[in-house]
């Protein structure tokens, strides 16, 4: 799928409104073509980049109450996908930087929704591990975020 081809069917599927038909708009984030992540900042890529982060979150809010496993897992997978775009070297400056800013607000969501649940034992263990691999990961990046600009809009 060519990212105009996949920001027309996203697109579509805001037009629509039908917030409840989250299948749908989870086989579009999983269908999103490499190119919503760069390398090349575009209009048409921070559109799709700021649709598909949103549909991400869409997902997370509508399984964290019922299905706690898939909300945590779109959670990791969201910030999978910020993770490579960060550390590919071809990826434009202000695409990192976008995204690990966006990266640094997940870590925080995802520790939340762990501080959340009943089973502590289990949560706690992510959590700690979440933080362990932000701090690394940002280490590794030397990331200075007072330094880039934010550039892309969130729609």
């Amino acid at each position: 799928m060519t990212l105009d081809t996949w920001l027309i069917s996203i697109s579509n599927w805001y037009e629509a409104k039908q917030y409840d038909q989250i299948e749908t708009l989870e086989i579009l984030l999983y269908s999103a073509p490499n190119s919503v992540w760069g390398p090349t900042l575009t209009d048409e890529q921070s559109k799709a980049i700021a649709c598909w982060l949103d549909g991400s979150l869409r997902v997370f809010e509508h399984t964290k109450y019922h299905d706690k496993k898939k909300a945590y897992q779109m959670l990791q997978y969201a910030s999978a996908k910020l993770e490579v775009a960060a550390f590919n070297s071809a990826t434009d400056i202000d695409i990192k930087d976008w995204c690990l800013k966006r990266l640094q607000h997940l870590t925080v969501l995802s520790l939340e929704f762990c501080n959340q649940q009943q089973d502590q034992s289990t949560w706690n263990k992510k959590a700690h591990s979440l933080i362990e691999m932000h701090v690394k990961l940002m280490v590794s990046l030397s990331w200075n975020e007072s330094s880039a600009p934010n550039l892309i809009s969130p729609h």
